[in-house]
Parts: structure tokens; sequence; C-alpha cells
């Protein structure tokens, strides 16, 4: 008899479980005073544009990694180990220390600063008409939105990537599931078009490993149009050691 009850309550437990792990729930990462950032869950990017709040599918697996990154490359990525609640939203929020240094921490709900809320909320005012150009009394072929003016080049390659076309090369390349196949996409992504040192930062923070950002840092130089800006690409590496490779690196290509 008790044989008969422990099979029936291990057949319960394991259906209860099924039931669990088939509704995953989602995860929800905000900062409560409105800084902006780009999360990544396991490699994945769930959002193409910094934004103060991401809402994104939970993963599913017993633990799963969350990773912010900022628009100003130069400060330090936040990373966290989640240990997973599947059927649940997952909050978290992100905040300075009195440092000033962000971090990660888990919440049971979210909310946003009441002056942010307001900002968020508002309707923003359309943007102004551009001035009128006489490009084409002069004879000037007018420059394109987002190529950075030739003065900006140093030797490098032309006619780098619009906004659009990089953003969905970027998606494309975190939603791989390892780390080589993201370095491998990004190299040919980068031999087979032209980016801009803000594009090479942007690839550079897919990766995990310092390993994998200096290999890409390198790789990208022949491959970056504004080749004068190079040194921000510095500011995206980790350690001191990367960065004074990377210079030298630079520096060789530049005799």
């Amino acid at each position: 008899m008790k044989s008969l009850v422990h099979i029936i309550l291990v057949f319960y437990l394991s259906a209860l479980y099924t039931s669990i792990m088939a509704q995953p729930g989602n995860i929800v990462v905000f900062a409560p005073k409105g800084d902006k950032f780009t999360l990544f869950i396991g490699g994945n990017m769930h959002n193409s544009e910094p934004a103060a709040r991401v809402e994104a599918d939970n993963p599913g697996g017993p633990m799963f990694k969350l990773r912010l990154v900022f628009p100003d490359p130069s400060v330090r990525e936040v990373s966290k180990q989640v240990f997973n609640k599947p059927g649940n939203t997952m909050y978290f929020k992100v905040d300075k220390n009195p440092k000033g240094v962000y971090f990660l921490e888990s919440t049971s709900s979210e909310w946003m600063d009441e002056g942010v809320a307001k900002e968020t909320t508002a309707t923003p005012p359309p943007p102004p008409p551009p001035p009128p150009s006489d490009s084409k009394s002069k004879g000037e072929t007018p420059q394109t939105k987002n190529e950075p003016s030739k003065s900006a080049k140093s030797n490098g390659c032309d006619n780098p990537m619009q906004d659009g076309d990089f953003t969905a090369q970027l998606i494309d390349i975190s939603a791989r599931p390892f780390e080589p196949m993201q370095l491998s996409a990004a190299k040919k992504m980068a031999e087979t078009h032209c980016l801009r040192v803000s594009q090479v930062v942007l690839v550079i923070h897919v990766f995990d490993s310092e390993s994998s950002r200096l290999s890409f840092a390198k790789f990208a130089y022949d491959h970056t149009y504004d080749r004068d800006n190079y040194a921000d690409v510095n500011d995206a590496l980790h350690s001191q050691k990367s960065k004074n490779d990377l210079d030298k690196y630079v520096a060789g290509k530049t005799k």
C-alpha cells in the first residue's frame, strides 16, 4: 500500500513540475531612476535600443545569467547568475551604490520614480523639420544621416553600415548559442561590411570572455571607418593587459 502511495505521489509531483516548466513566465529588468541599458539573457540580446525597462520571456532551465550593458562604454557592465523560478514573473532592479557603481538585485515588484514615470508616459514632441538644403544647386551630394563625415576617416573602409542593418546583424550574432559561433559571425560581418567604432564597441559587449573581446577588437581594426577614434574601443575591454595589447597592435598597424 505504501509503495502504491509513493508511486502516485511521484507521478503527481512529476506532472506538477512539468506543468510549471511549461509556463516559464517573464523576466522584467527595470531602472527606477531611468538609467538606460541593453539586456542580455544567456548571451541573447533583448532590446536593440537602450531602455530603462526591458521585459523578456523566461529562458527556462534551473538557472540563467543576466548581463546589462550601458550606452557609455566606460561604464562597467553588470552581470548576475539567477536561480530560476519557472511559472513566475521575476523582477530585477538596476541601481547604483553610494560609490556610483551599478548593481542588480531581485525584487518582488517593479516601480519607477515619479519623474521618470511621467517622462516615459509623455508623448514626445514631433521632430523639427530639416533645414532647407542647397546641396543640389552647388552640385554636392548630401550626406546620409548615419554616415560619419569624411574628416573622421583615417585610411579605413568606405560606406559604414547603416544603423538598421547593423542592429539586425547584432541581434543575429547575440542569438548564437555559443561564443565561438558569435565571434565567427561577428568577424564575418566586419569582413564583409564596414563598421564604425561605436558599432565595434557594441559587438564587443556581446562576448563574455576577454579573449573574444580582444580578438574581435584586433580583427575589426582593418574594417573600421573612423579609425582615428579607435582608442574608444579600449573602454570596452576589461583588463589593462588587453588594453595594452590592443594599443600595441594598433601602433604596429599605423607604422
